[in-house]
């Protein structure tokens, strides 16, 4: 995995997805299909196109990247984004075999959260829960994790309700209250102490877990987001989404409606942002969409996370206003200890959840871990005199 944030394509949104594929993908090859894609429409296509010619050449890997890529852009209504994602899922388990059989579920309130079982050669020094965020799947956080295991953690990386599989196989919407998938997933274990990994909204989802659940130790925001709310701020515009959250407070659910289908109305990726965000949360309507998404924010529970944290964040995160990672550690009155580590250009970390650079983020990450144990070894011998 080499270290840059690449232009692959003019427009962020793509350009971002595609260095997200470039992990695993030829960089090359990207920015070739990216010279046809100039809209969702064209997006979709050609990332289908380029799924069918890499099974073909047994690029299972990288087929299924593509698969993934096409279904993250299409509608919910779209008939075929289904078979998209389980194309994905088949020619990654065929490309990973060895992976593949350290999958398992967690059952979880009618449905089922899948799980990957990642265990290192030898003594485990502790274990490691990790998940993603708003709109991850669990297959793309792997690639990124080798080195944690390398180092002696056992890891569980799952998808929680509204992520991946979980949302599409098993109808399991995303929650604020996050506690609850965590505990799930530690009760199946049987597991009484962890570390939790919570990337890009999971900068959200875990911290939340951490202020109910006791059972997490240690906390890491991979990406800083005290309020996911803001990110919508940031693209609508903060007086906008004043207007338009007063609204929601209000009640008003005709009138949100109407304002939500005006800023969509000839505007394809608004349209596909607020469709997503409606297919995650599990909402009716826009009004119901905006509703759940003021909920998710940091400022009543910040208080009660007593944990040692570690945020991450970027000086040039697109999605997420840079002055939530300030929020966020001010906010952290009760916490055991609070790391903030700001990513730079320089170091090709500076983009939303350091995906120029992801291995920057995983040393920090063992560095951290390395300190706690050492200063609780120090603790435990002052005790003993």
């Amino acid at each position: 995995m080499k270290p840059g944030y690449l232009d692959l394509h003019p427009n962020p949104a793509f350009n971002f997805f595609m260095n997200r594929m470039s992990w695993t993908n030829d960089p090359n090859e990207l920015r070739e299909v990216g010279t046809r894609i100039d809209t969702m429409e064209s997006w979709v296509r050609e990332m289908i196109a380029a799924a069918q010619r890499a099974e073909a050449d047994g690029r299972l890997l990288e087929a299924a990247n593509f698969w993934r890529a096409a279904e993250f852009y299409m509608g919910t209504e779209d008939d075929g984004k289904a078979e998209a994602y389980d194309r994905f899922l088949e020619l990654h388990d065929k490309a990973l075999p060895e992976l593949a059989a350290r999958r398992t579920e967690v059952a979880f309130e009618g449905g089922s959260l899948p799980v990957f079982d990642l265990v290192p050669n030898g003594d485990v020094r502790d274990t490691v829960l990790a998940h993603s965020g708003f709109d991850g799947a669990v297959e793309e956080m792997i690639a990124t994790l080798g080195p944690i295991i390398d180092a002696g953690f056992r890891i569980i990386a799952f998808e929680g309700p509204g992520q991946g599989a979980a949302l599409r196989h098993g109808g399991l919407h995303m929650t604020h209250d996050w506690e609850r998938p965590v505990g799930a997933i530690l009760d199946h274990f049987g597991i009484d102490g962890c570390t939790l990994i919570g990337m890009s909204l999971g900068g959200y989802l875990a911290p939340r877990a951490a202020a109910f659940e006791p059972r997490v130790e240690r906390v890491v925001a991979w990406g800083a987001m005290y309020d996911f709310a803001g990110c919508f701020a940031q693209g609508l515009g903060r007086a906008k989404f004043a207007a338009l959250s007063a609204l929601v407070r209000a009640g008003a659910r005709k009138q949100v409606n109407a304002a939500v289908e005006r800023a969509r109305r000839g505007n394809p990726m608004a349209r596909w942002a607020v469709g997503h965000g409606m297919h995650v949360s599990g909402s009716s309507d826009p009004f119901e969409f905006f509703r759940w998404l003021l909920k998710m924010n940091l400022e009543r529970v910040s208080a009660q996370i007593e944990q040692d944290v570690l945020i991450v964040m970027g000086t040039e995160d697109h999605l997420v206003p840079f002055h939530q990672v300030h929020d966020q550690a001010r906010a952290l009155t009760n916490a055991r200890s609070v790391t903030v580590r700001v990513m730079t250009a320089a170091e090709q970390g500076a983009q939303h959840c350091q995906i120029g650079n992801p291995t920057l983020v995983v040393d920090e990450i063992l560095r951290w871990l390395d300190g706690l144990e050492r200063r609780d070894l120090s603790l435990e011998k002052l005790r003993e005199v």
